[in-house]
């Protein structure tokens, strides 16, 4: 009998991204995030050498069209595709792993329940429950389930004082394998000004229960901000800048060599 048979889809792909890797070889992974849903920018990223690229679907401007397009950017590459889902739902979370992405950033993260719940929608059966379905992954990736068991990577966002809190439970959840502060969210949780990155006092007190936490579950922990400071502090995983931040330098630059060239 000729023809395609439903549900093969052929040869599997190569294996993916070496993140996991890297991560487990004790290394530190270096990305940039890509929040204004641009393809073209995700392939100048990817041309970079980074370790992965965070594409942000939840205050970026990625829809799921355009997200399958950057995943084909990032495709045959060394470079992981990291996508922080709109929210914790495993359909969500389901529908971008499906389209190929290497792991997912789950924002607000905020008790042992919710990272039971991320961790699951990342996994098949029996480690989870996410549906089998791969129909995009499975060109790219391959359509092994314990290979992508294997493969996926599920980053809890802890950026509240309530899952600050819980850190040591969330840390231990089976499935997560790191912790990404969202250090804005979690500053203005604790009555701070809502900035990207640790301010002193409670704020760096809660930054360090969240690496200890870490530490105690033998994963690793990531945050936005500089590569050299972020590694000397003891993160793992560090997004060194958004692509609208580099952007907006690259502005900044371009007006002051004009006014300099006005005089």
């Amino acid at each position: 009998m000729s023809g395609v048979i439903y549900g093969e889809s052929g040869a599997d792909a190569p294996a993916g991204p070496t993140l996991r890797h890297r991560l487990k070889a004790g290394e530190t992974a270096y990305g940039a995030s890509c929040s204004l849903g641009s393809p073209f920018i995700a392939e100048i990223m990817v041309r970079a050498g980074l370790d992965y690229i965070y594409i942000d679907q939840q205050h970026g401007l990625t829809s799921f069209d355009t997200l399958v397009h950057m995943l084909r950017a990032i495709d045959h590459t060394p470079t992981a595709a990291i996508v922080r889902v709109l929210s914790n739902d495993a359909g969500l979370i389901g529908q971008v792993l499906d389209a190929g992405a290497d792991g997912v950033i789950v924002p607000m993260v905020n008790s042992v329940e919710d990272a039971r719940r991320a961790a699951a929608a990342c996994r098949y059966a029996p480690l989870g429950q996410r549906s089998f379905g791969a129909f995009r992954a499975s060109m790219t990736r391959g359509s092994d389930i314990h290979q992508a068991n294997e493969r996926v990577m599920c980053f809890a966002m802890i950026e509240s004082e309530a899952g600050l809190r819980a850190a040591d439970d969330i840390a231990a959840v089976p499935g997560v394998d790191g912790i990404y502060i969202g250090q804005a969210d979690l500053a203005v949780s604790l009555g701070l000004p809502s900035q990207v990155r640790i301010q002193p006092g409670k704020h760096q007190n809660a930054v360090d229960a969240i690496m200890r936490a870490c530490k105690t579950a033998g994963i690793v922990v990531g945050l936005s901000g500089h590569p050299v400071e972020m590694r000397d502090a003891g993160f793992r995983l560090i997004t060194m800048a958004t692509d609208r931040s580099m952007i907006e330098a690259g502005v900044k630059d371009l007006k002051a060599k004009m006014a300099l060239a006005r005089g």
